[in-house]
Formats: structure tokens, sequence, C-alpha cells
């Protein structure tokens, strides 16, 4: 019994300990889940800031380019017009040389005549073709300088076109940022989502465990009630023993007393048949010396002899029924007038009679030399010093 206390009370403490660390376990794992889920959000903001600040430089660009786009268009409208400037210039210089040709080739009685015009005339063809000349020296000005603006013209543009390149290379990373930032916004959000999960989860475990916990603090109350009780039955059951262990020495020194007490009457009764004997064969009795005095000496008893059947009959029916000695109806046992001498042994069972009644039944325990002790088994009502067995 001390083995299963101790047994069952080490498999207590052993499935409390493993609780226990289940739960340390469980607190360490959600604390760190729940640093993770902070560092992810932390994480999460700055990349939320990140993204509106790339969608607002992304807006910028966008403006920007919108702006070189309307320079871009009004350059482009201005050399249009330049180019108009120069085509026309173009053609008036090509008339004018055109005429100058035409002039050239006059015929002589054309020259002789302008000749004579010229006589009359000399200072309005000198300052036609002087007018002449500085409109196409102007022209050419004009001209140098539209090919000047032409030239820086293209370029700014090409430059516009290059700054343009370029932004739609800006533009293509931060959007490529974009999405590698959405990517890992969708991948933190889905991480977030797992994490939060696996908190949930934690959280019932640790109710589980807690209502485990609660189950085992209950069982712990209730086998140490148990192993309380069965302390106090041990004591008692101890008590008894001990109890039970006096009984049997009192009742060994019972039997002790009792054997030496049939002995007596065994030695009296040999007495007693030499004495009937005696009167038997007519003898007198011896007078004992010890004999008080007032005594008076009554005369022999003259016994008259029986037929050999009749004596065989009255032995056999004083052999067959002994009797009850000693009852202890505490321990439930009681003490015959049968032993090891009259073939008597552990095991045996006698029947108890009372007016030629059965009332119980008894099995020997112990035996000694005349006398045997024996366990009550069954009776009808208590046993007495004097009850019959057979």
């Amino acid at each position: 019994m001390e083995h299963k206390t101790k047994f069952i009370i080490i498999g207590l403490i052993g499935f409390s300990l493993v609780c226990l660390f289940l739960f340390v376990q469980a607190t360490s794992s959600q604390q760190m889940l729940i640093r993770e889920r902070n560092d992810l959000k932390n994480e999460n903001t700055a990349l939320t800031g990140k993204i509106n600040q790339l969608e607002s430089d992304l807006k910028e660009n966008q403006r920007k380019i919108s702006s070189l786009k309307s320079d871009r268009d009004k350059a482009a409208q201005e050399l249009f017009g330049l180019q108009q400037k120069f085509e026309q210039a173009s053609r008036a210089r090509d008339e004018l040389v055109n005429k100058l040709e035409q002039q050239s080739r006059i015929k002589p009685k054309e020259v002789v005549v302008v000749k004579r015009e010229e006589v009359v005339l000399p200072n309005t063809t000198d300052a036609y073709w002087a007018g002449v000349l500085k409109a196409k020296t102007d022209l050419e000005m004009q001209l140098s300088s539209i090919r000047g603006e032409l030239r820086s013209l293209q370029i700014s543009n090409e430059s516009l076109e290059r700054d343009k390149s370029a932004l739609e290379i800006d533009i293509n990373s931060l959007s490529n940022e974009k999405k590698d930032l959405l990517r890992q916004l969708d991948y933190n959000q889905k991480l977030l989502d797992s994490m939060a999960q696996d908190v949930v989860r934690e959280k019932n475990d640790k109710a589980k465990i807690q209502d485990n916990l609660k189950i085992i603090k209950n069982d712990n109350l209730i086998f140490g009630r148990q192993l309380k009780s069965l302390n106090s039955r041990k004591a008692t059951l101890e008590r008894k023993i001990q109890e039970l262990q006096e009984g049997k020495s009192t009742v060994e020194k019972r039997l002790s007393e009792m054997e030496a007490m049939l002995a007596d009457r065994v030695s009296q009764i040999g007495s007693l048949k030499n004495d009937l004997d005696r009167i038997r064969s007519g003898k007198a009795l011896p007078v004992s010396e010890d004999k008080p005095k007032g005594s008076v000496e009554l005369p022999a008893i003259v016994v008259r002899s029986l037929p050999p059947s009749e004596g065989k009959e009255k032995t056999e029916t004083s052999a067959s029924f002994s009797k009850i000695l000693a009852v202890n109806p505490d321990s439930n046992f009681v003490v015959i007038d049968l032993g090891v001498s009259s073939g008597v042994k552990i095991g045996d069972t006698f029947d108890v009679y009372r007016e030629g009644k059965p009332i119980g039944l008894i099995e020997v325990i112990q035996t000694r030399g005349n006398i045997s002790a024996c366990d009550i088994k069954k009776k009808s009502t208590t046993l007495k010093i004097g009850d019959s067995i057979k």
C-alpha cells in the first residue's frame, strides 16, 4: 500500500512538472510571437510610409514630365514657326536670286535703255540695289539667328528627351519598388494573419493547460484526501493488527493455561478412572493422608459391572460427543476438549449442537495435546461453554 501511494505521489509530481514546463514554454513562445508581431507592425508602418513617399515622388515626377511635355510642345511650336519663317526667308531669297538672274540676262537694247534710264535716274537704281542688298543681309542675319535658335531648341529638345528617358527609368524603378513594397506588404499582412492565428491557438492552448492544471490540482486535493484517509486507515489497521497480536498472545496464554488445566483435569479423570476400576473390582479406595479433620468416611461403594456390550456403547457415546471449554466472542474463536491425541488436525470442521439441534460450524485453526482452538464459521445463536461438538 505504501509503495502504491509513493508511486501515485511521484506520478502526480512528474505530471505537474510536465504541465508547468509546457505552460512556461507556451508563455515564452506567446511572448516571442507578440514581439515579432510588434516588429512586423512597425515594419509595416515604415513600409506604408515609404510607399506614400514613393507615391508622392511619383506624382511629383509625373507633374515634372507633364511640364516638360508642355515645354517640349511649346518649343516644337516655336520651332515650327521658325521653320516657316526660314522657309519664307528662303523663298524671298530665291525670288531675289531669280530677279538678279533675270536682270543679268536682259538684252543689249534693254541694257542701253537701262543705261539711259540709269543715266537719267542713277540715284533710284543705286538705292534699289542697296535696299535689295540690305534686305538680303537682313534675311541672312535672320536666317543665321533662326538657325542658332533652331540648334539651341534641338539641344534643349535632346536634353528634354534625355530627362524624359531618365524620368521614365526613375518611374519604372519607382513602380518596381512600389510593386516590391506591395508584395512585401501583402507578405507581412499574411504573416500577421498567421501570427494572429498562432496567438489565438496559443491562447486556446494556454486556456486548456490552465483547465488541465485546475483539474490536476483538484485531483491532487482528492488524492491528498485519499492519502490521508489511507494513512488513517493504515494507522487503524496497524492498531488492529497490534490488538490482534496482543489478543493472540493472550489467547496463547489462555490456551497454555487451559492446556495445563485440562492436563490437571485429565490427570484427575485418570485418577477417577483408577478409583472406578478399583470400585468395580471391589477394592477399597485408598485413604488420602491429607484428609481434613472431621471428615466422614463413606462406606465402599459397590458398583455392579455391566455387560460388555453396554459398557462399550456408553464409552462410544461419551467419546463421540465433545464439548466447548471456552468461548472468545471478541476474537471469534472457541476452545474444545479435543487435540492431537484425538487425531484432530488444522482445517478439520465440527458441528456445534445444543439440545440435539445444530447451532453452528467451527474450524480448527490451532491444536495442542488435548485441546484445540477453532474459528467460528457459522452460528445461529451465541455459542456457550458446554455446547457439544461432533
